[in-house]
């Protein structure tokens, strides 16, 4: 005897899916991490050059919902910074997390 057919939306314990895009908003060069079982996406925003002043951060627990972490950097944190932040990247060490990135002019 065969098994029965199902579309996915039938499927019995279908887990639930986040869909694309997983938040909303414009942003390029995600750069993806798991801290203390949380992942993080940190993004560049995707607005005009000048105005790429801040980052945002999301966190989900299960892939699935993700919160959003507004400016976790930002012009007012770097006095240097004229234009632009892009293309972050975050690790762990020795209990500190250190925040890469680029910024100004290319």
């Amino acid at each position: 005897m065969s098994e029965p057919f199902y579309k996915y939306s039938e499927l019995p314990n279908k887990k639930e899916k986040s869909g694309n895009p997983i938040f909303s908003g414009w942003y390029a060069d995600p750069e993806a991490v798991v801290f203390d079982n949380k992942y993080w996406i940190y993004p560049t925003s995707s607005l005009p050059f000048e105005q790429q002043l801040y980052m945002d951060a999301f966190s989900s627990e299960d892939l699935v919902n993700w919160e959003k972490h507004p400016k976790v950097l930002s012009v007012e944190n770097i006095s240097w910074l004229r234009k632009a932040l892009w293309a972050p990247a975050v690790i762990e060490a020795n209990g500190k997390y250190y925040f890469y990135f680029g910024a100004n002019d290319i």
